[in-house]
């Protein structure tokens, strides 16, 4: 990357040294396009500083600005500009116009060839001007002849620019033989220059800043100089406008296939609508479109078949054992197709959807069901099916299905399971991701009802056959695992700018044999930080002290937040959005527990269930209590840990409680104990609440004791094969469930207070256990989930000094507290590289919450005393932050 554009500070100021005003000859069969060989991969062909400038009065010169990589080039135009007055370059090359060609020139590094028609007097008197100054500024020049021609080199340290006149024209490289090259394509017949190359399918006109032609044969090696893979791109040129506003960057233009997987598209595209089912969470999405997919067909499975040899005895195969042909799914389909990859917290999970629109939603289903009813048939096996929020999820044992018809496209899928969405048929290679696609759809996370989103897609083209949809921020993580060390050094240290670039589309759509094509790249105006303040419209004073955090709930009157709290008179407060108090009452003891959401009457209206440390209470949004409640189950039991428990969303409620002599009780709704936890007794008190987990065809139950055992039951309450486990160690008051698709795959995370980073399968085995490193003996850890329970942090902690570890160990940032209380820590996974660490030091009633590098982000410390609720609106890009301290309720606001 440093080298990309650097050449621009430097190209004018050797070569114009060897020209005179003399020998100015006019050549109208030379242009600079002449001397660019055809076997750059970009070519770019603009004004110099004109468009330069029009360019740096958009945002996302931001990215030209503050990059490490445009160091040079940023301090080589200053002193350019400094030669002969302030500006005295920009003025004078302000319309000269260049030709910029980038080569892929070793196994890592890319390089520019320049290409510029000198025009006048004026930008010769400059060159003369600049000689003089580079001589000041220590310089070395020296020239050598190549092919009769005279070729001149400048150097400095370690960097020297090749560069030769020829006639009315300068080029140069840092690369020598890229000039060696551009004279050969002027001066041997041999040597096609690009514009000869691509002559058929490029168009020079141009009608933005600039004009961008792409040779897609070298751009998939050029790609390989980053990755370490060559890509083989399904296209052979293109020539695109670069236009710009103050939030887009757009090229448009048309490219061009021969004989590749893009030729099979030559239908009529239809709009993007699954937008609409898309999860917020996507990393990246290729669409596909017709409105023929029964054209399309016959082409795709011909070019899968003559293309990968793999797939076609794979289709051989399904079609003898089980009687599936692949074409068939095709007759199933109405316009759309997408394969989405999600953002993993976790960089070892890889997570994808299938997206098929289909005609007939009943009849699709009854195909795939019969085709699962087959193979488990041959095969003696039985089919799986679990309901979960009303959904049937079923498993399609077929590997790597969705490859029979979309090919490499759509690998990654090694399990498969499916279910119907409306006119939807979706798969996915982990039963988790549907589960959570399912309560996006619900939460209205989704593409479709990103306001955000929609303006991006406003300005993308709706209706492409094949699109590349990226959310940059999101896909990051996965981006960086592809490049090689030298790039991934260069983006990490630079990544919160190019972040600031959020969406980007790649689209391509037939049109009389070509392609018409969008690239659209989104940079939203970036709001600036700010220090946020508490004032009478975000906080709230009590009568008394408050003694929880306030709870953010859910409602079916409306789609935000209403706020549950409580105080030292155990009186407990309900809120709407806009902190108007609805009511209180006094339950006469302090909440234990979450306070959770729940429809008891199966009619879509919430309820919350809370413990006390005698009672279970379930009252709705009017302060009511439901008909018996609240309820206890003895006098003699003291509720320590109280959870809700809901299988697979059906509303099937269980009521979990554990006392402070470790005995568990599970209950129906109507607190009405279950066989197998009347109660079970585990004899030593919880770290936590009984968690339900279900993977695959198997629920679980999990507790986990300050003893130092981990205790996995199923529904019966009966341990499952390896457990209880015991560490025989003091063990941090939490854990992390991995969850996968089956017990065999899924695992337990758990951290002893001494270091030991244990991983454990749901068998009662020990995949790993690592000694973390301490940095003295008095060293404690503690393991902390984020609230998703997507990922974890590891705390350690001696005296006053807390490190804040990644899930590997590895130190992420470290902090000092002066602190005689205890201090409180937090995990908030929101993905997009937007995680929260937050510590409450209770003591001084202080908030300090960091990014992953322990950057302040809120400008400076806020007030709590407890945990604190927060949210963070993407279409706002926005974090509320709802606090209590004192007899105070504070909410804050902030971005970053």
């Amino acid at each position: 990357m440093k080298k990309l554009l650097i050449s621009l500070a430097i190209l004018l100021l050797g070569g114009a040294g060897y020209f005179t005003y003399d020998k100015w000859v006019k050549h109208s069969d030379l242009t600079s396009w002449s001397f660019i060989p055809a076997d750059a991969a970009i070519v770019i062909e603009t004004n110099l500083t004109a468009n330069l400038k029009e360019f740096r009065g958009y945002p996302i010169s931001s990215i030209l600005d503050e990059s490490s990589g445009f160091e040079n080039f940023r301090s080589g135009l200053a002193f350019l500009d400094s030669i002969n007055g302030n500006g005295g370059f920009s003025a004078i090359f302000k319309n000269a116009p260049v030709v910029a060609s980038l080569h892929r020139v070793s196994n890592t590094d890319l390089d520019f060839l320049f290409a510029i028609q000198l025009q006048n007097i004026s930008q010769n008197t400059f060159a003369n001007a600049a000689i003089g100054r580079l001589k000041e500024n220590g310089f070395r020049f020296k020239t050598r002849n190549y092919n009769d021609f005279k070729i001149s080199e400048i150097s400095k340290g370690s960097k020297t620019l090749t560069f030769i006149f020829y006639k009315n024209f300068f080029l140069a490289s840092f690369t020598p033989y890229l000039v060696e090259d551009a004279i050969r394509a002027v001066s041997e017949s041999e040597i096609n220059a690009f514009k000869d190359e691509f002559a058929e399918w490029l168009d020079a006109d141009s009608n933005g800043l600039g004009s961008i032609y792409v040779n897609y044969n070298k751009f998939g090696e050029l790609i390989g100089a980053f990755t370490g893979k060559s890509m083989d791109l399904p296209l052979i040129a293109g020539d695109y406008d670069l236009q710009l506003d103050s939030s887009f960057l757009q090229l448009s233009g048309f490219s061009h296939a021969v004989d590749g997987w893009m030729t099979t598209h030559t239908q009529q595209s239809a709009n993007f609508e699954m937008a609409e089912i898309v999860p917020e969470n996507t990393s990246y999405i290729y669409h596909i479109t017709s409105t023929s997919f029964s054209e399309w067909k016959d082409k795709q499975i011909n070019y899968l078949r003559d293309q990968n040899e793999k797939i076609k005895d794979y289709q051989d195969s399904l079609k003898q054992l089980y009687d599936f042909n692949a074409d068939q799914i095709f007759d199933l389909l109405d316009n759309e197709i997408g394969i989405a990859s999600l953002e993993s917290p976790r960089t070892r999970d890889s997570h994808k959807l299938l997206f098929l629109e289909v005609n007939n939603a009943k009849e699709s289903l009854d195909f795939f069901s019969l085709l699962t009813e087959r193979i488990a048939l041959s095969r003696g096996d039985t089919v799986y099916a679990e309901s979960y929020s009303e959904n049937e999820i079923r498993f399609l044992p077929i590997s790597e299905f969705p490859s029979t018809i979309l090919g490499e496209l759509a690998d990654g899928f090694d399990q498969c399971f499916y279910m119907g969405y409306r006119n939807y048929l979706i798969f996915s290679n982990d039963l988790e991701s549907l589960k959570k696609l399912i309560i996006s759809i619900q939460n209205e996370d989704t593409w479709g009802k990103s306001i955000q989103m929609n303006d991006f897609l406003a300005r993308a083209n709706n209706s492409a056959n094949v699109s590349l949809f990226v959310n940059i921020p999101r896909a990051w993580s996965t981006i960086q695992t592809e490049l090689k060390s030298e790039w991934n050094d260069h983006f990490t240290k630079n990544a919160s700018i190019y972040k600031t670039m959020d969406m980007a589309a790649f689209q391509y759509s037939y049109l009389d044999g070509k392609y018409f094509t969008n690239f659209t790249f989104s940079q939203p105006v970036k709001k600036s930080k700010r220090i946020p303040k508490t004032n009478a419209n975000n906080g709230l004073q009590f009568a008394s002290r408050l003694t929880s955090k306030p709870f953010l709930l859910r409602s079916h009157s409306h789609k935000d937040f209403d706020i549950f709290l409580q105080d030292s008179t155990n009186t407990i407060y309900y809120l709407d959005p806009n902190q108007n108090a609805l009511w209180s009452q006094n339950v006469n003891d302090q909440i234990v527990s979450e306070v959770y959401p729940i429809d008891y009457y199966k009619n879509g209206k919430i309820q919350y269930a809370f413990a006390t440390k005698s009672e279970v209470h379930i009252i709705d949004r009017t302060g009511s209590s439901i008909p018996g409640y609240p309820k206890a189950l003895s006098n003699s039991v003291i509720i320590d840990h109280f959870s809700l428990i809901d299988y697979d969303k059906s509303r099937n409620y269980r009521l979990a409680i554990t006392d402070t002599d470790g005995n568990v009780y599970l209950t129906d709704k109507d607190l009405n104990l279950l066989e197998g936890w009347n109660p079970k007794n585990l004899e030593r008190s919880g770290h936590l609440p009984l968690n339900h987990a279900r993977l695959g065809r198997s629920d679980i139950m999990i507790s986990l004791q300050s003893s130092g055992i981990i205790n996995v039951m199923n529904r019966r309450g009966q341990f499952l094969n390896g457990f209880p486990f015991d560490t025989k160690q003091d063990l941090s008051a939490n854990y992390f469930l991995r969850k996968s698709n089956s017990l065999s795959n899924s695992s337990i995370t758990i951290v002893s207070s001494g270091g030991e980073l244990t991983e454990l399968s749901l068998e009662g085995d020990v995949i790993k256990r690592d000694q973390l490193i301490k940095t003295s003996a008095d060293s404690k850890f503690r393991l902390i989930p984020d609230r998703g329970a997507n990922s974890f942090i590891i705390i350690r902690n001696e005296g006053n000094t807390y490190d804040v570890l990644d899930d590997t160990g590895n130190l992420l940032f470290q902090k000092d507290y002066l602190s005689d209380g205890p201090i409180l820590i937090q995990y908030y996974q929101f993905g997009a590289g937007k995680d929260l660490v937050i510590f409450t030091d209770t003591s001084n009633q202080a908030l300090y919450i960091y990014d992953k590098s322990g950057n302040l982000v809120t400008g400076n410390p806020l007030n709590s005393k407890h945990e604190i609720s927060l949210i963070y609106s993407s279409a706002k890009r926005e974090f509320q932050v709802f606090t209590t301290w004192g007899s105070n309720l504070e909410l804050y606001s902030f971005n970053y």
